[in-house]
């Protein structure tokens, strides 16, 4: 398969995903695709809020699917930010479904769309890995060709983390019986050093990090005296 980066695609995407023909990559942003699509080894985007990781994911997908690769894992917390994933995905002509506790009626539907390579951005719970139905019926047929794994909101994983959902630690559990070359890219925009320190041990050892300048010039801190 061909991972050679393409610029000039990559910054494509970016404009279409974003709605601004004139749109360029922020300090990072070609630099974390770049790694993902040419296989550089496991990353870890720490960037502020609004700085676009998920345009890292969805166009690295986008690129990695026309190389031929498998479909893109895409584990996501909640139900509300997986429909913003989707309706950003699709928007990018990226292929996207979801299968969550809100859709029971379209999962035969999407499984064999994934048996048929048709899809090409999966995003579900970490809950979703303690459903034994989900692991005999969608996961044991497709690990073997996933593409890249994405961990968003990666300080879940942590119990330092602000919000530690329990559940992320059964991607600890999955990530041993994936191929040792397979893609993983896990973003957040909180990790201090505990946080990444949780985040070494889940994802691995040689975890690239990428970290840029997490301050917020809208948010400011103030402290007021009051009289007793």
């Amino acid at each position: 398969m061909n991972n050679a980066f393409n610029r000039d695609l990559a910054l494509h995407y970016l404009q279409i995903g974003s709605g601004h023909p004139q749109a360029t990559f922020r300090n990072g942003q070609e630099e974390a695709i770049r790694h993902v699509v040419e296989g550089r080894g496991r990353l870890l985007v720490v960037q502020s809020t609004g700085w676009g990781k998920s345009f890292v994911y969805f166009i690295a997908t986008r690129l990695l699917r026309e190389h031929g690769h498998g479909p893109t894992i895409l584990f996501s917390p909640l139900l509300a930010l997986m429909r913003n994933q989707i309706a950003a995905a699709t928007r990018m002509g990226v292929k996207a479904a979801s299968i969550n506790s809100e859709n029971s009626t379209e999962w035969h539907g999407i499984e064999k769309q994934l048996c048929r390579n048709a899809i090409d951005l999966l995003i579900i719970s970490p809950e979703r890995l303690s459903n034994e139905r989900f692991r005999k019926r969608v996961l044991a047929n497709i690990h073997k060709r996933i593409g890249l794994l994405v961990v968003d909101e990666a300080h879940c994983i942590s119990d330092w983390g602000h919000d530690f959902r329990p559940h992320y630690r059964l991607i600890e559990r999955m990530i041993p019986h994936l191929p040792v070359n397979l893609r993983l890219l896990a973003t957040t925009a909180t990790a201090n050093n505990r946080v990444m320190d949780d985040l070494r041990n889940v994802l691995g050892p040689e975890l690239t990090v990428a970290r840029g300048n997490l301050n917020r010039p809208s948010l400011t801190l103030q402290s007021i005296r009051l009289p007793s």
